[in-house]
């Protein structure tokens, strides 16, 4: 399971993926300005996935990852498995061959109580 807050004066929706792993060493991976997964550094466990500027995001139809871009084939191999899994792909969707994606579930938050 995995817990929502979301901060609409900065536009700031973070998901965290397991409470237990926050204070756990962790890996930032920034897949463009505002879009970081973190992960725990020894086991890559998805920690958490933040992301800036929430509501614009969820407008664009495709959206390029240029972060993405520029990791290493390594953290790419690691990576690619994670984005599919059930609980990030329910948020956001990236393709490990273009960098391209887009936000899973637009208009999420109008369905959460704090989004009211």
């Amino acid at each position: 399971m995995y817990e929502l807050s979301y901060d609409p004066e900065g536009d700031i929706l973070e998901v965290v993926f397991d409470e237990n792993l926050q204070q756990a060493e962790q890996t930032a991976f920034e897949f463009r300005d505002g879009v970081v997964l973190y992960t725990t550094a020894v086991t890559m466990q998805p920690v958490q996935l933040t992301l800036v500027s929430y509501r614009e995001l969820e407008q664009f139809p495709v959206i390029h990852f240029d972060g993405w871009d520029t990791l290493s084939k390594s953290d790419k191999a690691l990576l690619a498995p994670m984005l599919k899994s059930p609980a990030i792909s329910a948020f956001l969707r990236i393709d490990p061959e273009t960098g391209t994606g887009h936000i899973a579930s637009p208009n999420m938050l109008e369905a959460l109580p704090l989004a009211a």
